[in-house]
């Protein structure tokens, strides 16, 4: 990490993506009712060597996912995910997607995460951009059109799912990561 990424990162920052972890497990604890109350985790890792083709780039960053299912009655289902995205050295930003497709090769967008801004940022981002829900509603074009939850998260799971974030300089990506399990780690 560069000394002026360094100098620009405050310890708040650096600890925020774990309290809103540690803060979707409180809440899951205290919902009543729920069959699976704590959410499933999953990271995508923003790099541009991972964006087709790919980038050059100093700039990186981490989207954070967290599947609740919350499950009121057998057909009351009320799923939603929640989402955290931090990025660090990125330049005009105009958009931040989350596409269908596996490792190495374009996908569709499923959903707008950030943006669009048409003219890009006119300011470098550096620590966390948003922090988010997504519900089935958001997923009104593209592959998971009328599809709900359980879709987005076997997707997730066949890692089938990646995040994209577009600049000015870059509108086909300046950076790119497959969406997997917390725990687990993906191919370069």
């Amino acid at each position: 990490m560069s000394r002026s990424v360094q100098r620009g990162i405050r310890p708040s920052v650096l600890l925020l993506p774990l309290l809103l972890l540690v803060l979707w497990q409180a809440s899951a604890k205290k919902s009543k009712g729920n069959e699976n109350a704590t959410p499933s985790i999953y990271v995508a890792n923003l790099r541009g060597d991972q964006v087709v083709p790919p980038v050059n780039t100093t700039a990186h960053g981490e989207a954070e996912f967290a599947v609740h299912h919350h499950k009121k009655t057998k057909d009351d289902k009320k799923d939603y995910v929640t989402y955290n995205i931090t990025l660090f050295q990125v330049n005009h930003l105009k958009e931040v997607d989350l596409r269908q497709a596996q490792q190495g090769q374009p996908g569709d967008k499923i959903a707008i995460l950030w943006g669009p801004a048409d003219n890009g940022l006119n300011q470098e981002v550096n620590g966390v951009l948003k922090v988010g829900n997504l519900t089935k509603s958001d997923f009104d074009k593209g592959p998971m059109n009328k599809e709900d939850m359980d879709q987005l998260m076997q997707r997730f799971n066949d890692n089938d799912v990646y995040v994209l974030v577009t600049t000015t300089d870059h509108p086909d990506g300046l950076l790119r990561g497959q969406v997997h399990k917390a725990n687990e780690t993906t191919s370069p």
